[in-house]
């Protein structure tokens, strides 16, 4: 009786690990028979208004403004503005310095990112943008960043996601797989769902047009907006493109210590985007290929996770059930890994650093014991909301470096 119950429990378990490529595959023929395609646009250049937020952000700004003023567009086209939020640092300083504008809030009580951004967006008027684009602090943009933005013109009523890249990717062995899951997402994943038809997630670099900010105004104040912010305005019908020409770079954590903020935060943040919003996502009216879409997005996102969640029901199938039905679920488990292998070897196939790049998997059973502490960790303080800055031990390379 026990050894049916858990087979039936992991069995259940399989299925939700089989959404993943379950939605992959479903992009794939949708496709293969046409997907969604928007018909060629006239060359606009819609103008675009860019707000850095930066809390205590000293180390990382200047390199941040400077790669945004380097952009080849025009001039007349762009703002660039940053919110230096209660920050007790030389931010706005360093900012001012560089003669760029610079909003310094001081609200101790109401910190973070998203309330920032809704308390400086309330000091513009929008009607002189099409779009806003949110870039964080420590990032730095491509030079051909606005232009690629520029082709999903116009840009006033849909929500859009460049490329976003690790800056320091050749750093270490963990900024190496932390490359590789971007590449893998915006190389072959983004892509693959534009192509079907469906919204793109969003986050760091993501821009939103100025008629959905006058009509709704800005809709989340979570430690994870970007997350929330898809879900919401997939739920509202509103198109979320994938911007591939136009890349921004991220400056990734460079040890464990200094990730495990950072995971927490963005985990945390979908799993409550996920339990407040799983039942609207259900009654929604945007399409069940969409709403299995949202549910990947939100809540099985991560390789690395799927990977130790598939070999621990491989083992418990093969040694706690045991006999047929135990290789049976464990051969399943193994096989919704698929999507991810293929899509790995496919992003390696045309990787910059193939070969020190795949030495890297290496060290991938340290950082799959450290992902799945850091996701014990959220689970058990999850009510925990705080929004915590992610500890940064050096200042971020260069974009122009031979790298990249």
């Amino acid at each position: 009786m026990m050894m049916n119950i858990l087979g039936s429990v992991l069995i259940g378990a399989v299925i939700v690990l089989w959404l993943p490529p379950l939605s992959e595959l479903l992009c794939l023929v949708s496709k293969k028979s046409g997907g969604a395609r928007d018909a060629p646009q006239t060359p606009q250049t819609p103008r675009l208004l860019f707000l850095v937020p930066a809390h205590n952000e000293q180390l990382h700004i200047a390199g941040c403004v400077q790669s945004l003023r380097e952009m080849s567009y025009p001039g007349s086209a762009v703002e660039i503005v940053v919110i230096a939020d209660n920050c007790s640092d030389a931010t706005a300083t360093i900012v001012r310095g560089l003669g760029v504008p610079c909003l310094e809030r001081v609200d101790p009580k109401f910190p973070g990112k998203p309330r920032a951004i809704a308390w400086a967006l309330d000091q513009f008027d929008l009607t002189a943008w099409d779009a806003c684009v949110i870039v964080d602090a420590d990032s730095a943009v491509a030079k051909d960043f606005a232009t690629g933005l520029s082709d999903l013109a116009p840009l006033n009523d849909i929500v859009f996601q460049p490329n976003n890249l690790v800056l320091n990717e050749f750093d270490s062995w963990l900024t190496r797989l932390g490359g590789l899951l971007g590449r893998c997402r915006f190389e072959v994943t983004f892509p693959l769902k534009q192509a079907a038809g469906l919204n793109i997630p969003i986050g760091n670099g993501m821009g939103i047009g100025t008629n959905l900010l006058l009509k709704h105004g800005w809709l989340s104040y979570s430690i994870t907006e970007d997350s929330e912010l898809y879900a919401l305005y997939t739920l509202a019908g509103v198109k979320i493109r994938h911007a591939t020409r136009a890349s921004i770079y991220s400056d990734e954590s460079r040890s464990l210590r200094e990730g495990a903020t950072q995971r927490h935060r963005w985990l945390s943040g979908r799993i409550h985007a996920i339990r407040d919003l799983a039942g609207r996502i259900i009654r929604g009216d945007i399409g069940w290929r969409q709403k299995l879409d949202l549910f990947v997005e939100l809540g099985l996102a991560s390789p690395v996770l799927h990977l130790v969640i598939a070999i621990g029901i491989m083992a418990i199938a093969l040694f706690g059930v045991g006999g047929a039905a135990g290789v049976w679920i464990s051969l399943f488990a193994a096989a919704s890994l698929s999507g991810i292998v293929v899509t790995t070897l496919v992003t390696i196939s045309h990787h910059p650093q193939r070969w020190r790049t795949v030495f890297a998997f290496v060290m991938l059973p340290a950082y799959a014991v450290w992902r799945l502490a850091v996701f014990a960790a959220t689970i058990v303080t999850l009510g925990d909301t705080t929004w915590r800055r992610t500890s940064r031990s050096a200042a971020p390379v260069a974009i122009n470096s031979p790298q990249h």
